[in-house]
């Protein structure tokens, strides 16, 4: 994933900075450390009111051993 890709740092109330989340460098999704931390992400994300009728689901990542987030079918 090239430089122009990836968000910029997030600024917060209050000025705290967070870092961008973490990126699988060959496929260019979120690493979630966990398939907790991803089914959470999930759930949270499905049951946003613009993510309305979308499903996704959790795979483990063959290539950098994290977990990231599909809405593809298995």
């Amino acid at each position: 994933m090239s430089a122009k890709h990836r968000k910029p740092h997030i600024s917060w109330e209050g000025g705290a900075e967070r870092e961008p989340p973490e990126m699988c460098p060959t496929i260019g999704k979120r690493m979630y450390g966990s398939e907790a931390e991803a089914k959470a992400t999930a759930t949270h994300q499905m049951s946003q009111k613009e993510s309305e009728g979308v499903q996704l689901r959790t795979y483990r990542c063959l290539y950098c051993g994290a977990w990231h987030l599909t809405s593809k079918e298995t």
